[in-house]
């Protein structure tokens, strides 16, 4: 039995290209990875290697939030290590979040604004084959601009371990926030959208309330800064599962409730 049909398999591919095609959800998916991954990062990296380390206020506070295993570095290296592994993960992390919320908010409440939503359900294919194909589309977008972000993360942060003379920067805590938590979020900011586009009035509403996931990742890596707790290994994998799980709960419960009315509400 196969898991895409070829009907859906088309829809998919029409949603990616409905989405894409709409200048604003556009923009927003190429200048959030381009700020988050690239500019960000490089600012960081250019103001650690230019501005004097005695001019660096409160470097000396934050150096006591590095781990045993990096106590060695020197004070430029100690900040790159915790601008990597303390803020990079949050702005990231942003990406999924922010590219997989815009997309679904396009996907389902800017079809009700099109008027389009009408058209799509005389398909042959339910209200529950519509809103997987619409999800799926929003998953293929956000994988894409994920992908491409942590590909010009990696190509930042790389050429600042090599001019400062550490070690490669990935480790156990970026491979569960890349291939874990990322998809986490991913579904959780698609179903989540999807679930309040059915009482959202508009396209911009769902981006605006969208903006209010942003904020539990905020306080969840600057709350580190606060030396009472640290996001270490074990905590990201925990986080991951049991928001994993709440995607599968969340996925079948959208899936359940989704008809014809409630798409076109």
């Amino acid at each position: 039995m196969k898991i895409l049909t070829s009907n859906l398999k088309a829809l998919i591919h029409q949603e990616v290209g409905e989405i894409w095609s709409d200048k604003t959800t556009r923009s927003i998916l190429v200048l959030v990875p381009l700020v988050m991954a690239l500019f960000l990062p490089s600012l960081f990296l250019v103001l650690l290697l230019n501005v004097p380390v005695g001019q660096m206020n409160g470097v000396s506070q934050m150096l006591k939030l590095l781990p045993a295993q990096a106590a060695w570095m020197n004070r430029r290296q100690g900040m790159f290590y915790l601008v990597t592994n303390l803020i990079c993960p949050m702005l990231f992390l942003m990406i999924p979040l922010m590219s997989s919320s815009i997309s679904a908010a396009y996907g389902f409440a800017g079809e009700k604004k099109n008027g389009t939503m009408e058209t799509l359900l005389l398909s042959p294919l339910g209200p529950r084959k519509i809103f997987q194909a619409k999800a799926f589309g929003c998953v293929v977008l956000s994988a894409v601009s994920t992908a491409v972000s942590f590909i010009l993360f990696s190509i930042v942060t790389s050429v600042g371990d090599a001019m400062l003379s550490m070690p490669f920067y990935f480790n156990w805590g970026w491979l569960v926030l890349l291939f874990l938590f990322s998809p986490g979020i991913t579904l959780f900011g698609i179903v989540f959208i999807a679930l309040i586009s059915v009482k959202s009035k508009n396209y911009t509403e769902s981006v605006q309330i969208s903006g209010y996931l942003v904020l539990p990742i905020v306080l969840l890596f600057l709350g580190q800064f606060t030396g009472l707790f640290r996001v270490g290994t074990a905590l990201l994998l925990w986080i991951s599962l049991m928001l994993l799980a709440a995607d599968f709960l969340l996925w079948f419960l959208a899936s359940g409730l989704v008809s014809s009315e409630k798409l076109l509400r």
